[in-house]
């Protein structure tokens, strides 16, 4: 059920916040069309559908489609490097890996460097395949970002860079 409560003018734009038990305190409400999250949450989740409906025909969801392509340009790696480039959490990216080789399109093994540690490989996969997974995926997100010019993908690009590797919550 909703709460409604008038507000005066100076609790207006303002909402009511809890912290632990604590007595209620007021914190500025940011409109959700000024929200970068929001728009990125937003902006990915239709991203995925694009890329899953475009990968769909090659029997791959978009994080496998995604792991694939890593898989095959940097070639094998350590399980947790794999996990971090894809910014995975430890449970998701576990149970994604497992899928996949359940599903035949990667195996672990052994890592030559660390015997504690296993790599990812992706199994073998035809040229002609491979470039079809690949050209599916780039189709997907030229559809995606059609709206934006070289230049704006081109800045796009750099700002996702430079969040992309300082994501990480305080605290973690």
């Amino acid at each position: 059920m909703r709460d409604i409560r008038k507000r005066d003018s100076k609790s207006a734009g303002r909402v009511p916040a809890r912290s632990s038990g604590g007595p209620a305190r007021s914190v500025a409400r940011r409109p959700l069309e000024q929200s970068v999250g929001y728009e990125l949450g937003r902006a990915f989740r239709r991203l995925n559908r694009f890329v899953s409906a475009a990968l769909r025909e090659h029997g791959l969801s978009a994080v496998q489609g995604n792991i694939l392509i890593t898989l095959w340009a940097l070639g094998p790696m350590p399980i947790g490097e794999l996990q971090e480039r894809m910014a995975f959490s430890s449970s998701a990216f576990t149970g994604a890996l497992d899928r996949m080789e359940a599903a035949k399109l990667v195996r672990r093994v052994p890592s030559p460097d660390d015997r504690r540690s296993s790599l990812v490989e992706p199994l073998a996969w035809t040229g002609a395949k491979r470039l079809a997974v690949i050209d599916a995926l780039v189709a997907a997100e030229d559809e995606f970002l059609a709206d934006l010019g070289k230049d704006e993908k081109a800045e796009l690009l750099r700002l996702l860079r430079k969040i992309g590797g300082s994501a990480e919550p305080a605290g973690k």
